[in-house]
């Protein structure tokens, strides 16, 4: 399973193992057929800078996503894991240091399937941007 290091902002309370709404590329969860709209489709508006439709119907994605594909977390000087096996997620609360968030993969985090890895070896893999797992002669990433 894919893991990777993002820098966030202390205070970055994005929830959990839900896919960060800045890497869909297209809005799965919109139904602008429905003219009152839909709550997730605003608060993805809103994250991306799509203005408002002032009747309330769904923003105007399409008219947009050739400014915005994607949208990145916003970075900051906390250390976050994030899982890139779907179109990714944060994986792991926000640490001060890449040492705590080590300390917290070693008991809280897989590097694949069920496979955990000490502190240093997260904080190899972290600092080389390369989460793996090795069995033989197979690597898993």
């Amino acid at each position: 399973m894919g893991r990777t290091l993002k820098r966030v902002p202390m205070d970055f309370d994005y929830p959990l193992n839900e896919v960060w709404y800045g890497y869909y590329c297209i809005p799965s969860f919109c139904h602008s057929e429905y003219s009152s709209g839909c709550g997730e489709c605003k608060v993805f508006a809103k994250i991306i800078g799509v203005p408002k439709q002032e009747n309330g119907d769904c923003p105007d994605f399409h008219k947009h996503f050739n400014i915005h594909p994607t949208i990145e977390p916003p970075a900051g000087e906390g250390y976050q894991l994030w899982e890139t096996t779907t179109e990714g997620s944060p994986a792991s609360p926000v640490f001060e240091t890449l040492d705590a968030l080590c300390e917290w993969c070693e008991e809280n985090a897989t590097i694949f399937a069920n496979i955990k890895a000490a502190k240093e070896e997260w904080k190899q893999m972290l600092d080389n941007e390369f989460v793996f797992h090795k069995s033989g002669n197979a690597i898993f990433i």
